[in-house]
């Protein structure tokens, strides 16, 4: 029984390096393209944001929806992300959107006043929600990972905001 225990663990442990193994190299596919050129409204009101430039020389956007149940376990993660990259000079942009135009805002004022908001889901998310996109200042996507690969919980430690950024190349 020990053996067939080990056996077990063995086994789990390989199908989770081989679905992050999996995920890095999604994640590290250059996707070609840009970001779309729509203006999106912030929950918080003032000006709309272009997504097709970025005022650093990298941009994370993140999608999500509000019906999204990985979207909604990974809010935390996804704020804390946030201020992480921040602090390292790339511009994070969340869009809540896929949904109703009331839905959309409420999840949206979850992150804060400067959430984007896509009712009419104009960005696409090939792969689904959530979707994390690198982008450069003009645009260029740069990679793409959609999904999460572990649904991290708080407290959210440095090194895996710094290994989440790595799979990202940021």
């Amino acid at each position: 029984m020990n053996d067939r225990k080990q056996l077990m663990y063995l086994a789990a442990g390989f199908i989770f390096l081989a679905g992050l193994f999996v995920m890095a190299r999604m994640a590290r596919r250059d996707s070609g393209g840009g970001m779309p050129a729509a203006a999106l409204e912030r929950v918080g009101g003032g000006a709309p944001v272009k997504l097709d430039s970025c005022p650093a020389s990298k941009c994370l956007t993140v999608i999500v929806a509000p019906w999204c149940g990985i979207c909604r376990s990974s809010t935390g993660l996804i704020s804390a992300f946030a201020g992480y990259l921040k602090g390292r000079g790339v511009e994070t942009r969340v869009v809540v959107g896929q949904s109703g135009a009331a839905e959309v805002e409420a999840y949206a004022k979850e992150f804060g006043p400067d959430t984007l908001m896509d009712p009419g889901g104009r960005v696409p998310a090939p792969g689904g929600v959530p979707n994390f996109v690198v982008s450069d200042n003009t645009g260029k996507v740069l990679r793409r990972m959609p999904g999460v690969p572990d649904l991290y919980q708080p407290p959210f430690k440095e090194e895996v905001l710094r290994e989440f950024a790595g799979m990202l190349g940021l």
